[in-house]
């Protein structure tokens, strides 16, 4: 007797999941993550948004959010980044917090020459080589 209550409970727990397609065998794949082309160019290399939190006094002010993306000629060299992107934005990251915490203030226009100087000192220390461009596409301050 106790086996049909059990029955039951597993049914109602398992249909909703089979209506949305997660338990058939022939769910289809989900497609990839489209990506924002800005250029034509074969040796742009797209990097994604890169966001840290503005910190005074051990409390978030505010949210820098910087967009950029990489020049790269060599194809060896952009094959390099491309494999190593997520080394990149670690590197990328820990950089523009320390900048952030440092050389961006709320209500004032962030040092972009600066900025720019940082991510492409950190870039090319990570590829091991020159030969990769840092272009700036936006940076946003923004107050909490």
């Amino acid at each position: 007797m106790r086996f049909i209550p059990t029955l039951l409970i597993a049914l109602c727990l398992a249909t909703p999941a089979l209506a949305s397609g997660h338990g058939g065998g022939d769910a289809k794949p989900k497609p990839e993550k489209s990506e924002r082309k800005l250029t034509s160019s074969p040796a742009w290399v797209s990097v994604d948004p890169v966001s840290v939190a503005i910190m005074r006094q051990n409390r978030i002010q505010g949210l820098f959010l910087v967009e950029f993306g990489l020049d790269i000629e060599d194809e060896a060299l952009r094959a390099k980044a491309t494999e190593t992107l997520p080394r990149l934005r670690d590197a990328w990251l820990r950089g523009m917090a320390d900048f952030a915490s440092t050389r961006v203030r709320i209500g004032r226009q962030a040092d972009l020459d600066a900025l720019t100087t940082r991510l492409q000192t950190t870039t090319e220390q990570m590829l091991g080589a020159p030969g990769a461009k840092v272009l700036l596409l936006q940076a946003v301050v923004r107050q909490k």
